[in-house]
């Protein structure tokens, strides 16, 4: 047994090492200048942090301790345009997902009705299906109707993963729920309040595990962004960022904005998990 802990203990280390040692040695980037991205040997820790291009991305210019100047960032406005408009985007997704695949999924899981497996199975298919299939299609559609560069338009698409991968998650989870709004149902309850009022409230954890899965997937979403919105008022931040890639080589802006673009998804994961926690600790019977 403390061989096959100790095992364990190893195989974890060696996975997290593997993982966040290349992200570190990018990241640690955005806290040099660029005189000493390319110094040789390659510093492991910044000796000398700098926040320059921090300010940098936003659009300020920057002066160090030392003097050097460094100069705001030509992609700065896609930047600051990119968060804004990922936020926007990555908020309205999550709710409106919320708000449409929890009843679809209760529906799926606790009611009969016909060609409910033909259904399941469309549901399935869609969610198998990898964005870059639908590109076309959509990029048609969103030419024809107008909504080509907008935020709207994204929402809209978006809306077309989210919805499908959340509510097939959730229908496993409330096909795992005691059937207690069935004793709702005969002290009086409606289906529909014994749903919002007996069955929400316990399905709040399997409820922001979707919210989580949601606001990643829309805010990292790219594929769509790069083709319908990128060069436009709508610009996501995962399209803006990779803007960098066709400019004069600027690796601590780069990553500084690699930086920006991970701290609101590790807010989210982080708040809601200590909810989805505390949840799992209750007994949903009680």
């Amino acid at each position: 047994m403390g061989q096959r802990s100790i095992s364990g203990k190893i195989a974890i280390a060696v996975i997290l090492i593997w993982t966040l040692a290349p992200l570190y040695w990018f990241l640690k980037q955005a806290f040099l200048t660029p005189g000493q991205i390319s110094a040789f040997p390659p510093a492991l820790w910044p000796s000398e942090p700098q926040l320059g291009a921090f300010f940098n991305i936003f659009g300020a210019d920057y002066t160090t301790q030392g003097g050097l100047e460094l100069a705001a960032s030509g992609q700065a406005g896609q930047i600051v345009r990119g968060l804004f408009n990922s936020l926007i985007v990555a908020v309205v997704v999550t709710v409106l997902t919320i708000l449409l695949a929890t009843p679809l999924a209760y529906t799926f899981a606790r009611l009969d009705f016909p060609h409910k497996n033909k259904l399941l199975f469309a549901i399935l298919l869609s969610v198998a299906l990898p964005p870059v299939s639908t590109l076309i299609p959509f990029y048609t559609m969103f030419l024809r109707f107008g909504l080509s560069g907008t935020r709207t338009g994204l929402v809209l698409v978006t809306l077309t993963i989210t919805i499908p991968f959340v509510s097939w998650m959730l229908i496993g989870y409330f096909r795992n729920l005691p059937p207690v709004e069935r004793l709702a149902r005969i002290d009086g309850f409606s289906r529909l309040k014994a749903f919002l009022m007996i069955v929400v409230p316990m399905s709040k954890g399997g409820i922001a595990v979707g919210a989580i899965i949601a606001f990643l997937f829309s805010w990292n979403e790219y594929v769509y962004a790069q083709i319908l919105v990128n060069g436009t008022s709508a610009t996501t931040l995962p399209a803006a960022v990779s803007g960098f890639l066709f400019q004069h080589p600027q690796p601590q802006h780069l990553a500084a904005a690699l930086f920006v673009t991970l701290i609101p998804p590790a807010v989210v994961a982080f708040f809601l998990q200590r909810h989805v926690a505390e949840m799992n600790l209750v007994d949903p019977v009680r």
